[in-house]
């Protein structure tokens, strides 16, 4: 009698469904991080270097759609030939739910069941004048990419689906939003300047799939009970309005999300002619700063995402096309450069001699400060922002260490009128023609103190020491100031 042969179990296809989602994005990713070592940024290479297959944190929140991911991830991880090694959990703790605790207890569980590494992160969301939600996420965002820098991640990856997708094109139209909100989470970008991606393996998966897949696997998950809070824009859509919709045209999801794609590609087309047009205006430009009479040669339309690209270059959110079309019409009509002030957060936009550049904000005012100099290397001047380092030289002009000493300095803001002589051989002039003569923007220098001593001034900072007051016989003291942040034309 023969023996029977069981036959081999047939592979679910919702299982496969969601694996093959999950591997091609991976693949993906690998050929980005593998189009990082051919690229000519150095530090990229090194980093992408020391990897042997590929590191992810996933962000788990403990709901359907992270916990089928994380599923998936870890399935994955034990296969042979995905290019996918650790997967590591990063619960991130909002402190926003009374049930937040338990929310971290229980993903800490889940992962550990799984056998994967798992990190919990607190973070304090901060709203500064944004929406709740808007805050948790950018919040969330940072403490995945800062576990990444932790753990020598590649890649982190969120459960973003095709409904979210589809969800957030909705609320970004309703607002108004151009085509980067338009485009609505692509499957992948960079996620920070060292190379690091955020990656959505199931951008094109039904919300809908990732149920059926937690229910047939018996997934425990966490049901987040502000998800029916219908005075959210996005629980509104998807408890009210999509409903309505399908009802009206049955199927539109998957149609929808082919425009999103649509949106998309027209999107990261226009990144890149942004990026060429980026590279021509800051060519012969000091790093970091932006050549007007260049910019000024595009078209309108192409001005605007040359802002947005430099703007992204500097870890800056991009403002919106009206914001870019002020600055714009500033930058073009300003009659000084004193003028142009544009400020996003703590970092302000400024014109210089034909350039445009971003700075810290300097928003306080400064008070005279009074000490004496005792032989010390360097002395703090934290109203201003700096140090006055202090060099004993025998064959460079400077002041007599003992006349320095000798009595209180004080370091004073401008106040208008000053006279002073820099170079020998030249007479002394106002501080107004001084700045301007030594490349010294005017919205810096009220950041520049001025030594006085008995009433005379003997040092400005960014012109240096006053000739008159100095000699090169024996030991002299230079005077130098390093500001915390680099001035703009001051050496």
């Amino acid at each position: 009698m023969a023996a029977s042969r069981t036959r081999p179990k047939r592979p679910d296809p919702l299982d496969e469904l969601l694996v093959n989602a999950a591997g091609a994005a991976l693949r993906r990713a690998q050929a980005r991080l593998e189009a990082i070592d051919r690229s000519g940024d150095e530090a990229l290479r090194r980093r992408s270097a020391r990897r042997q297959a590929i590191t992810a944190v996933v962000g788990y929140s403990g709901g359907r759609d992270s916990t089928a991911l994380l599923q998936v991830m870890a399935g994955l991880a034990r296969k042979r030939g995905t290019g996918l090694g650790e997967v590591i959990a990063v619960h991130v703790h909002h402190g926003i739910s009374r049930h937040s605790d338990a929310w971290l207890a229980h993903c800490e569980a889940s992962a550990t069941a799984l056998g994967l590494r798992f990190v919990g992160r607190r973070v304090t969301v901060q709203r500064s004048g944004r929406g709740l939600e808007a805050a948790a996420r950018e919040a969330r965002y940072e403490a995945l990419a800062d576990v990444a820098a932790d753990v020598g991640a590649q890649v982190v990856c969120c459960a973003h689906h095709r409904d979210d997708r589809v969800e957030t094109f909705l609320i970004q139209w309703m607002r108004g939003a151009g085509l980067e909100g338009l485009a609505a989470f692509p499957p992948s970008r960079r996620f920070d300047a060292d190379g690091l991606l955020l990656v959505r393996p199931f951008i094109d998966i039904a919300r809908a799939d990732i149920e059926r897949y937690v229910d047939r696997h018996g997934l425990a998950t966490i049901e987040d009970d502000s998800n029916d809070d219908r005075s959210l824009l996005r629980n509104a859509l998807r408890l009210d309005v999509l409903p309505r919709i399908e009802a009206l045209r049955p199927g539109f999801r998957a149609a929808a999300a082919r425009s999103v794609d649509l949106v998309a590609e027209a999107t990261e087309a226009l990144r890149s002619v942004a990026d060429d047009d980026l590279a021509l205006c800051q060519d012969a430009a000091p790093v970091g700063m932006l050549r007007l009479d260049v910019l000024a040669t595009l078209p309108a339309a192409r001005q605007t995402w040359v802002l947005r690209a430099w703007l992204s270059s500097h870890g800056l959110e991009a403002l919106s096309r009206a914001r870019l079309v002020e600055m714009l019409e500033q930058a073009r009509d300003a009659r000084s450069d004193a003028r142009l002030l544009v400020r996003i957060g703590a970092r302000e936009i400024r014109r210089y001699r034909g350039l445009l550049l971003l700075k810290d904000s300097d928003t306080g005012t400064r008070d005279a400060e009074a000490f004496r100099w005792t032989g010390e290397d360097e002395i703090a001047l934290p109203g201003w922002g700096g140090v006055l380092r202090f060099h004993r030289t025998q064959d460079r002009e400077g002041f007599d260490p003992a006349w320095l000493s000798a009595m209180p300095l004080e370091a004073r803001p401008r106040a208008g009128g000053e006279r002073f002589k820099p170079y020998a051989g030249r007479p002394s002039r106002t501080l107004k023609r001084l700045y301007q003569d030594a490349g010294i923007a005017d919205f810096d220098r009220a950041r520049l103190p001025l030594l006085w001593r008995d009433g005379e001034l003997i040092f400005v900072a960014g012109l240096g020491a006053d000739v008159r007051l100095t000699d090169r016989d024996g030991e002299r003291v230079t005077i130098e100031w390093q500001p915390d942040a680099t001035l703009i034309g001051a050496d």
